[in-house]
């Protein structure tokens, strides 16, 4: 059965190998996930969410065939969107999804979407190369950043993004970047899912968190979702960060700005 994972402690992230420094700096990325042409709708309402400083520098993360059944080169309307985003494309996933399965019925409501956790290196270096390959044709960018699904990679993954090419890849826990280092940058995240009884009680614990993250003043990732939209106690929590981002005195970050701080060096 599928694992819950919650945001309830601000993770310690990877072994930090970079000799840059992050002190003494209140600073976020923002990032916006699975992307997909029937998310179109939601992508305003998700920008819209965020301060106008922060939506020049969002990661976005698209999904090359969401469930495999939606190719960004399919709707043109949609490809054309994302192409006019300002800040990073982040290669998300080929389809997001392993198909049915009842453990993630039960706790999420949905399919596992942990798509690269159980995979070998050579269906790893397939979906990878067809995902870039198809988001480069209906974006007209490459992505050189790459993000699991669900942060969930496997033993193989960093191997073949070096191998493909890649500068980077996000965990739920911090930034790797392959020439640079790694560095503990967490993800706030607010998609627990579609059951009402693991989202109270992740919106309970993440509150914790939220606190402790915000006391901290340590850089992280703002992790939105578009089913975050669907969720009204969740868009009450994630309207209430934003707002004391903007009140203490945060400053939005691109990918670039924070990776070449925590590093030491202009990328």
């Amino acid at each position: 059965m599928a694992r819950v994972h919650t945001q309830d402690t601000v993770a310690d992230g990877p072994k930090d190998t970079s000799k840059g420094s992050l002190e003494d700096t209140a600073i976020y990325l923002p990032e916006i996930h699975d992307l997909a042409p029937h998310m179109a709708p939601r992508l305003d309402a998700l920008l819209d969410l965020l301060p106008d400083a922060a939506r020049e520098h969002v990661a976005w993360l698209a999904v090359p065939n969401w469930q495999d059944a939606e190719p960004l080169d399919a709707v043109p309307d949609f490809a054309r969107r994302l192409r006019a985003l300002a800040g990073t494309p982040v290669l998300h996933g080929w389809t997001h999804s392993l198909g049915p399965s009842f453990g993630n019925w039960l706790l999420y409501g949905h399919d596992n979407r942990s798509e690269f956790a159980p995979l070998g290196r050579a269906e790893t270096e397939r979906r990878i190369a067809q995902g870039r390959e198809l988001s480069a044709r209906a974006i007209g960018r490459s992505p050189t950043w790459f993000c699991a699904p669900r942060w969930q990679g496997n033993a193989h993954l960093d191997a073949v993004l070096r191998a493909q090419g890649f500068e980077g890849v996000m965990t739920r826990d911090g930034l790797t970047h392959f020439t640079l280092g790694a560095r503990a940058v967490p993800a706030l995240n607010f998609d627990e899912g579609a059951r009402a009884v693991v989202n109270g009680v992740a919106l309970l614990r993440r509150s914790g968190a939220i606190r402790r993250l915000l006391a901290s003043r340590v850089p992280f990732r703002l992790a939105l979702h578009p089913d975050d939209l669907t969720r009204p106690a969740v868009l009450r929590q994630i309207r209430h960060v934003i707002g004391r981002l903007e009140a203490e005195g945060w400053r939005p970050a691109g990918l670039d700005d924070i990776v070449g701080r925590a590093m030491g060096e202009a990328i």
